[in-house]
């Protein structure tokens, strides 16, 4: 980065987000760094619940402007529609609601993949446990170097119910071709479910331009929110395929007849109150990222510097790249054959305060190149590993 205005808006980042200084801070896909303005938006929220209260119809209109604005930052955020978005804690929350929304029968079949992570695969489990339905897995090869759609192609029988399958795995960094799958789902009358976690906040995620059905991301990953906020978008022809599993006061219409009734919008997915200065923080964060760092800008750099680093894990003896597509998201995983990876992210987190993560499924290192990276950072992890004892 030689450009002194893109140096500059780099550094007023990392000032931002003191955590990617206080360490080499290269694990974003498991939690991003907060930035400032989010810890002073939800500070400003709680203090103002606090002076004032939580009661009354001025708190109650302010409280339900903060729901509607953190779910229109959302829609923005994918392009949708705000009332196709339902707010929920996490990934796994909104894969929850999705998969327990079906009315499975026993011998029904679910499509997933061998890159998918707990998070999707637990709902699945349990499905399989309660009502016995059968889980097909689609084998995308160790990296996800195969077609998704075409390995899905070939699991469909007439039992199929659904499809669930990441937008990027978790283990390789490997992107997906979700419109080519869900072309695939239209064709059979299938729903897709796309897990968004390692996606949104890294690559452009427009959900009109996927055709996606469901699509679950968390805020505390790449688009470096606070814990205990996600979202979940619904396509609105979707909808009616999916029944809440847990319904509350926000899940219905509250008309003056008393009648039960859920909303009309993917809202009917949400229980109840949420922690309110942290859906503060999350529009915050989303208005931060859009407006003040820029979406295109933090993508490209994201792809550049997971580019630049697998060029120079590629030099350092014992290193094999997992990542089939270096630069097609924000993960780039290797293994190294010179020590076994617990004992890597214990030593690099101990000896040299570097933090990556493992893969237990492919025995490998993973490490996230995030927008506030810098190429010093990943030249002294590949320097290091090339000295490795």
């Amino acid at each position: 980065m030689h450009d002194s205005a893109a140096v500059e808006k780099l550094q007023a980042i990392r000032e931002a987000m003191p955590a990617t200084t206080a360490h080499t801070y290269l694990n974003t896909g498991t939690f991003g760094p907060l930035p400032s303005c989010v810890i002073e938006a939800m500070r400003e929220r709680l203090q103002a619940e606090w002076r004032q209260g939580r009661l009354g119809a001025e708190a109650q209109t302010s409280l339900l402007a903060c729901y509607r604005e953190a779910r229109r930052r959302c829609a923005e955020l994918l392009n949708a529609s705000e009332d196709e978005i339902a707010l929920t804690d996490n990934t796994g929350e909104g894969l929850n609601i999705i998969a327990f929304g079906l009315n499975w029968r026993e011998g029904d079949e679910v499509i997933t993949t061998n890159h998918e992570h707990i998070s999707a695969l637990a709902p699945l489990y349990q499905l399989r446990d309660r009502y016995g339905i059968g889980i097909r897995i689609a084998d995308l090869g160790e990296r996800g170097e195969r077609a998704a759609e075409e390995e899905i192609a070939k699991l469909i029988t007439p039992r199929t119910r659904l499809i669930v399958l990441s937008h990027v795995s978790f283990m390789t960094g490997a992107r997906f071709d979700v419109s080519a799958v869900t072309a695939l789902g239209r064709r059979h009358g299938l729903p897709v479910l796309v897990d968004g976690a390692q996606a949104a906040g890294a690559i452009a995620v427009d959900v009109q331009e996927l055709e996606v059905d469901f699509y679950a991301f968390p805020m505390h990953k790449w688009l470096c929110g606070p814990d205990g906020t996600g979202g979940l978008y619904v396509r609105r022809t979707a909808l009616a395929q999916v029944q809440p599993t847990y319904v509350g006061y926000y899940s219905l219409k509250h008309e003056q007849s008393g009648d039960w009734e859920l909303h009309e919008t993917a809202q009917r997915f949400e229980l109840g109150g949420r922690q309110t200065a942290a859906l503060v923080g999350q529009s915050r964060v989303l208005r931060w990222l859009a407006e003040e760092v820029g979406h295109h800008w933090l993508r490209e750099r994201i792809a550049s510097l997971n580019r630049y680093a697998a060029d120079l894990l590629r030099d350092v003896p014992g290193v094999r790249l997992l990542t089939p597509q270096p630069g097609a998201s924000g993960l780039l995983s290797f293994t190294f054959e010179r020590a076994e990876p617990e004992a890597v992210v214990r030593r690099l987190a101990q000896e040299h305060n570097v933090l990556i993560r493992s893969i237990h499924e492919r025995q490998a290192l993973r490490l996230s190149t995030g927008f506030y990276n810098t190429e010093e950072e990943l030249e002294r992890v590949a320097r290091i590993l090339r000295t490795w004892s």
